[in-house]
């Protein structure tokens, strides 16, 4: 009885060594998948970071009228960009829980409502980055009410 079990067991090895033999002849353009690489990366590198235009670095605005004010941002466009990110803060170090703010355009207005030093920075967006942009050089302005 083992004999034929053993003879059953050899005879399903060669026939499936021989379907894989047919369909190595068959598929003689297969790889290894192992051996498998994509023809490039669908992602890519994204360009440098926007550069900021105004307002200028460590520029001061003095309003004689009371709060709010209205402070036009603009920076560099960056081809291919879907939006950017802007973040605007009160410290010098703008943490990572500061709000970003999507904008889709290469400017947008700021409304601030008190005295003080803002710091502003961008990057860019594309879905076909791999990321988004390195942020921009954090610059600052000021804004005061004097009556």
């Amino acid at each position: 009885m083992h004999k034929n079990i053993y003879f059953i067991i050899i005879k399903g090895i060669i026939v499936s060594l021989s379907v894989f033999i047919i369909f190595l002849t068959l598929n003689s353009n297969c790889k290894n998948p192992d051996e498998y690489r994509p023809p490039f990366d669908s992602l890519y590198p994204p360009p440098p970071a926007p550069r900021l235009i105004s307002p200028k670095n460590d520029t001061s605005f003095w309003f004689q009228t009371p709060f709010p004010h209205n402070i036009t941002l603009k920076w560099s466009s960056v081809d291919n960009v879907e939006y950017y990110q802007l973040q605007v803060a009160n410290d010098t170090t703008i943490h990572p829980n500061t709000p970003l703010i999507n904008v889709e355009a290469c400017s947008t207005i700021h409304t601030v409502s008190k005295n003080g030093f803002y710091f502003w920075r961008v990057r860019a967006y594309n879905r076909k980055w791999t990321w988004y942009t390195d942020w921009s050089q954090i610059w600052h302005f000021g804004v005061f009410y004097s009556p």
